[in-house]
């Protein structure tokens, strides 16, 4: 089969993106917001015109002839110099050189827009994470999907509340000042590599944050022990939720389930997509209702490229005999 290298589409790709638009074929990047949601696949079209005014997402297409092999778009995380691939579609039933095709291109275009960081996260079993990994894709985090009935979730809360384990802890809104105690709290809840890969810096840390799944009506709180802040937990009304806990730390975990239980009130599941190490506490979660389902890898690639220093040739001094 003959095909272009992967581009951002043109008006001559119109064919194509007409075409592909209506077909149905798997999404192979996961992003937050999209968790429990039904799978769709792009209007191919309409996010090139959004791209071509500048509305839109970065998008790339792999063409033969008239027909699209694969898309892939990505958006802005944190800010404007991460990126998150959230589509990455290969449309020919499992051609890994598609995949890598596109992701090469959304990679090169990210450095030439001066992104620092490309984050994609994908099946720990699925093809894209192969062909992820032989474009130069970092293995940055493991994550769990925990899953549970809302209901159970609620009575777990509140048997803990009643059964006064949560004494001791304060629970609060985070709040913009606590930016450098969680940097810390991700630092002591999260494997090595995982730290290196994501974020070396305070700054970093912020830039790789995912709120866009929160929405209206969200809650962002944070667990303090003797002053130090030991967990954090981010919930969405749809029944979604993220904790970040230390290890060791599960008092403090269990008083922000509590906390963020009544926000569920008018959904039947309740879902977490959380690391899988030593810091997320399966036993609590088990606890709520919730049991373990697929498994995920969060991958990153650093753009960045070092500028090579050249070191100042000193002189060589010859003394002088006098």
């Amino acid at each position: 089969m003959t095909h272009t290298q992967a581009h951002a589409p043109g008006p001559l790709d119109l064919v194509a993106l007409v075409s592909f638009d209506g077909e149905i074929y798997e999404n192979q990047a996961l992003t937050r917001d999209r968790l429990g949601r039904p799978q769709a696949t792009p209007h191919a079209l309409g996010a090139a015109i959004r791209g071509w005014l500048g509305r839109g997402p970065h998008v790339w297409i792999d063409v033969n002839g008239r027909q699209i092999l694969g898309i892939a778009t990505a958006r802005e995380l944190g800010r404007h110099d991460v990126w998150e691939i959230d589509t990455l579609i290969d449309a020919t039933a499992g051609s890994e050189r598609v995949v890598e095709e596109l992701l090469r291109q959304a990679v090169e275009a990210a450095a030439e827009d001066r992104v620092r960081q490309v984050l994609l996260r994908v099946h720990a079993d699925g093809p894209a994470c192969v062909a992820a990994l032989r474009s130069a894709f970092t293995a940055a985090l493991v994550e769990r999907l925990w899953t549970g009935d809302a209901a159970a979730f609620r009575e777990a809360a509140q048997r803990a509340d009643a059964a006064g384990v949560l004494a001791g802890v304060h629970v609060r809104a985070a709040a913009e000042r606590d930016g450098l105690a969680l940097f810390q709290l991700f630092n002591r809840a999260l494997p090595v590599n995982a730290r290196a890969a994501l974020a070396l810096t305070l700054e970093e840390w912020e830039a790789v944050q995912e709120r866009r799944w929160l929405g209206r009506g969200a809650r962002e709180l944070v667990a303090e022990v003797g002053g130090e802040v030991r967990a954090l937990v981010r919930a969405a009304p749809r029944g979604q939720l993220l904790l970040l806990a230390e290890p060791g730390a599960d008092a403090a975990a269990q008083a922000l389930l509590a906390a963020v239980a009544p926000l569920f009130a008018r959904v039947k599941r309740v879902t977490a997509l959380l690391p899988d190490c030593a810091s997320t506490p399966g036993a609590l979660l088990e606890a709520h209702g919730l049991t373990p389902d697929a498994e995920f890898l969060l991958l990153v690639q650093r753009t960045a490229r070092p500028i090579p220093v050249r070191a100042a040739r000193q002189r060589r001094v010859v003394p002088t005999r006098g």
